[in-house]
Formats: structure tokens, sequence, C-alpha cells
């Protein structure tokens, strides 16, 4: 079987998602090694040390390093000497012979880990790129992720409108990258990553541009293990280097403890649930951005007026439940809580629209009032949750308590949502059954590895060979399991009157 290095940029969300991605491989047999630069959440080395995943920290990585005070017409004057004390805080100067030094069969590197991915690349290791987002190429009936742009539902979302749309998102990223490098005189992350490539000989300009929504992305076609749905993304023919692994949901993932009494707390809510059957409603708040706190004083006020109901707030380790003033009796607010714990108590949740909130919640069957942060690809998922009929969308700025109220009373009673969502959870948990994730992985392997030794002493002038190596990808026809039978391959996207 072979060894699978797995890196992570230290993002709780995407290193959770990994983490069900090593225990799928584990399972089937392959050797997995953690890897992580400094700086990750404290408890990383733990939670794999339970799944006997052996860690590897790497040196710290600045995405974007400050100056020393200076006037603008002396960085002016110094920016290739700002440029290259950028790149060396990028924290790739050892990272080659590290992972070189594990002896990998594959390496897969978080996909906004740009320098090491290129680093990766020109040191002759097999790359495929990990993918939090369900959607980052153009591609026809698809709008820009970060677009509230539901398909076919008014004349802009139509061929036109959707063509506008992305000129429109391309125009607004060149804009803000002008912006970015005046303000920051060459020290923005695009500039950065340039420089970084060039001095590695790394192909940066011909791959830098594809028509895609991640900005900078500079990696041409190489191999994209989406850790997610494809039934969760609007109909579509997916790029040919995107293969889907399906929710990624890791019980054993990180978090942090809850002391004993608000466990005990917690328990008692469960049970006076099931006992009293009363109606669980969760509020779910990022653990990347801090919460809108007028706006869950709002949901408090929403529920605080329904007796049978009972809200439960994570406030994601952001704030303190005191922030939020006096609680009606029916309202429980937690610094952090184990939200899939939670989820799978609850009648309907109130979240972002992350991708992880998003995907947990269809694992549990719950339906979702999705309100957007209006972060990275957030207005874009809320806008699937609302084609697949999977919940409610609503507007952060507009809806009161009782906009609020609303919302929550119809996904209470309208049976649809919560059919919906079961089926969505059903068409998703076929990844798990038929084991796609690992034959993804698996259909990246190289036929015959060479070993790390093959590198040393070779110079970085045979680099194109290597990318032209990388850029080739076979999807999986499936993996085969112990008796021979082959797994099939994920079915078309129906639409949502389908099911």
């Amino acid at each position: 079987m072979a060894h699978i290095v797995c890196i992570t940029g230290g993002l709780a969300g995407i290193f959770n998602a990994s983490l069900a991605l090593v225990e799928q491989l584990l399972a089937v047999g392959h050797r997995v090694t953690y890897a992580s630069p400094a700086g990750s959440p404290a408890d990383t080395s733990e939670v794999l040390a339970a799944q006997g995943v052996p860690f590897v920290q790497l040196d710290s990585w600045v995405i974007q390093s400050g100056d020393p005070p200076m006037g603008r017409w002396a960085k002016f004057r110094e920016v290739r000497s700002r440029q290259e004390r950028a790149v060396r805080a990028l924290g790739t100067e050892n990272f080659v012979e590290t992972i070189r030094a594990l002896a990998p069969d594959l390496v897969l590197i978080d996909i906004e880990m740009h320098p090491h991915i290129m680093a990766a690349v020109m040191g002759g290791l097999p790359v495929g790129l990990l993918c939090p987002f369900i959607s980052i190429w153009k591609r026809s009936g698809l709008p820009p992720i970060s677009s509230k742009t539901v398909p076919g539902e008014t004349w802009w979302s139509r061929w036109l409108g959707l063509e506008l749309s992305w000129a429109g998102y391309a125009f607004g990223e060149w804009l803000s990258s002008q912006r970015e490098r005046w303000r920051r005189m060459g020290l923005d992350r695009i500039s950065v990553v340039r420089c970084y490539g060039e001095s590695i000989n790394y192909p940066f300009r011909e791959n830098f541009g594809s028509p895609q929504w991640l900005v900078p992305y500079p990696h041409g076609d190489l191999p994209i293990l989406c850790l997610n749905a494809l039934e969760l993304d609007f109909p579509h023919d997916p790029h040919s280097s995107m293969q889907y692994l399906g929710p990624m949901i890791s019980k054993s993932r990180l978090t942090v403890r809850m002391d004993t009494e608000r466990e005990r707390a917690l328990a008692e809510l469960f049970n006076r649930r099931k006992r009293e059957k009363r109606t669980l409603v969760y509020c779910g708040c990022s653990s990347y951005r801090q919460g809108n706190k007028d706006f869950l004083r709002r949901v408090i006020a929403a529920v605080a007026l329904e007796p049978d109901w009972d809200l439960v707030i994570g406030l994601g380790g952001r704030f303190l439940p005191d922030e939020l003033g006096s609680l009606p009796e029916n309202v429980y607010a937690f610094w952090w809580i184990p939200q899939l714990r939670v989820l799978a108590e609850a009648d309907c949740a109130i979240v972002n629209s992350g991708p992880h909130s998003i995907t947990e919640c269809v694992h549990f069957g719950v339906p979702m009032l999705v309100y957007s942060l209006a972060h990275a690809c957030q207005n874009g998922n809320a806008a699937r949750v609302k084609y697949h009929g999977l919940g409610i969308v609503g507007d952060l700025e507009k809806d009161g308590p009782a906009e609020i109220r609303v919302s929550i009373r119809l996904l209470l009673n309208e049976s649809r949502y919560r059919e919906r969502v079961n089926a969505m959870r059903l068409r998703c948990q076929r990844y798990t059954d038929e084991n796609i994730a690992a034959a993804s992985v698996e259909a990246l392997l190289p036929p015959h590895p060479l070993p790390p030794s093959l590198f040393r002493g070779k110079g970085l002038g045979d680099g194109g060979d290597r990318i032209s190596r990388h850029f080739s990808y076979q999807k999986p026809k499936g993996r085969r399991t112990s008796d021979e039978t082959a797994v099939m391959e994920i079915g078309e996207v129906r639409d949502d009157a389908e099911y």
C-alpha cells in the first residue's frame, strides 16, 4: 500500500475535512503522514496521534509579510530586497527536503498553499491539491462561487448574465490586485508568490490567469480533490482536473474540550428535549470570523417568544456569552460547542454558509436557515442551498426577529425541506459507501513510484517535464474491493425536482 503525505495550512475547517479523508485512506490500508506549518492549532498533533498518524511540523509561513517603518519612496527603491525577505518568510526553504525524507508516493497539499505546491512540483514530488471549495473553475452554467446568482432564476442568471458575471468578477479581482500592489508597494500576495515562482523556475506566468475563481492560481491543470459532493453544486460538466470525494466529516475532528459544567448543561438540554418533546434550534457562528452580535440578538428575540423551542448558540470561540447580555430561559449560549453533537439533536439550524457547516447539516438531515457573511465562497454556497431546496436563505442585514421566526417555522412545519435534505444526505452517503475518496486518491498514485534519491542533486531546469507529468489526470473508474467488484462512478447531477 502507498505512503501518502497530507499537508494543510493550519485552518480548522480544512484540517477537519482532510482528517476524514485520512481516516478513509487508513481504512483501506494506506499509510498516512500529516504535516502542517508551525502555528497550526495546538491540538493538531494530539488528534492525529489518536488516529495513529505521524505528524511533521513544517517551518512557519507568512502569507503576507510586513515592512519596517519606511517611506513609500524607500519601499519603491528597495522593492527587490523587500520581496526577497517576503519570499524567505514563506517557509519553503526546507520544505522539499523535509517531505522527500518521508519517501511519499503522493503528496496532497491544501490548494491555497501556493508556495508549497510550487516547491513540491519543482522538487519532483507527485502532487494532488485538496480543495474545500465546491467549485472554482469557470464552467457552462456556473456563476463564480462568490456570487449569489442561482442559474435560471432570472435573465441575469442565464448564459449572458453568467458570462457578464465572470467578466465582472475578473475585472474586480484585477482592479483589487492593482490597488493592493500599489498600497503594499510590491509586497502584495500575488507579487510575492510570483517572485517565489520565478526564483525556482516555476512557470508562474504561463499558468496564471486560468478561467477560475481562486486568485492567485498558478497551477494549471494539477489534479484537484474537492472535499465535497458534486451533487451539492449546480448541474454542470466538471473541469477535467476536478474529482469530488464527497462530504468529508470526521467525528475525531479538532475541537475544544468543554468543561464539566457545560458538558452537564448540554446533556441535560438534550435529555429535556427528548423527555418533553421540545424543539431544538441550533445557531452556529463561524470560528474564522467573529459573529455579528446584533444579528445574534435578533435570533434570540425570535426564539424568546416560542416557549416550546430551545435555542443553542455556539459562538465559535470568538467571544463570550456574557457579551450577548441577559438571555431568556430557553436560550443557551456557549463560547465553543461540539457542532456535530448538537446537529445530531437539532430540528433545524441557523448557520453561516461556510461549506463545512452546510455539509454537516446535510449529513445529519437538518434543514437550515442560511445567512451568508459574503466572505469567499459563502454567497455561492447559500445560492446552492436555495437551488436544492435544503433550506432558506435569509438576509443578514434586513431580517428582524419576526422574519427569522417565520423562517424557522417554515423549516419546522413544511416537510419538503427535511425531505430534500434527507434525499441529498442519501446521495452524499454513496461517496462513503463506494470508497470514492480512496479511489480518487489511488488514481493519482504513480504506476511505479520513484525513490526520493532519484531527484537528489538534480537542478530545477528539468522541472518542466515534471510539471507536464503532473498536469495529466485520469478520473478513477472506481476502487476495486477485496472481492474485485468495481465501484461505479458517481452519477450525473439531477435537477432538484427529481428528488
